[in-house]
């Protein structure tokens, strides 16, 4: 099965309980001069060619701790693989539900609208037990401010909620 198939098959489930936990384990990039950037909730190369899902882990099925080991041992096999030095990520940061599906943005037309979701796929045998991914896909791909602000505001309620694993230094 070749990465192009495994995203179109992928099989999901959205996340609806509102106090449901997510985790998203903060890497160094992210962490310049001990401040986290909003980097940490935008899509990168990788989440964009996922269909615009940004992934986190699920409370339901790991602890923050558990989330911070296995994005860990990910970092530290793929920079092995790339003749990189390995730095650990810094902790991890947590919103629930409710604050991913409270995130506004403003329409071209300047209504207020919600655009995120969260999705469980670990169903799948591709994926990992304990993902599951934020939807960015109802933020429009070519507006850049909405992305921004979405990463900012998800940001902000994650640095409320406090480090549940971490940071280390």
């Amino acid at each position: 099965m070749n990465k192009d198939s495994e995203v179109t098959d992928t099989h999901r489930e959205q996340i609806t309980d509102p106090e449901a936990v997510l985790y998203r384990p903060i890497v160094r990039a992210w962490y310049p001069n001990g401040t986290v950037m909003p980097d940490a909730f935008k899509l990168n190369q990788r989440d964009k060619a996922d269909s615009n899902r940004l992934s986190i882990a699920r409370g339901d099925a790991v602890t923050a701790e558990q989330a911070y080991n296995e994005r860990a041992e990910a970092v530290r096999k793929r920079c092995e693989e790339n003749g990189k030095s390995y730095q650990p990520p810094v902790g991890v940061l947590a919103v629930t539900i409710d604050q991913v599906t409270d995130v506004e943005i403003k329409s071209g037309d300047s209504e207020t609208r919600k655009p995120l979701t969260a999705w469980d796929d670990s169903m799948n045998d591709h994926i990992p037990d304990s993902h599951g991914h934020i939807d960015y896909n109802d933020v429009p791909p070519s507006d850049k401010g909405a992305h921004e602000l979405a990463a900012k505001a998800l940001l902000a309620k994650a640095l409320q909620n406090g480090w549940k694993f971490g940071p280390s230094s």
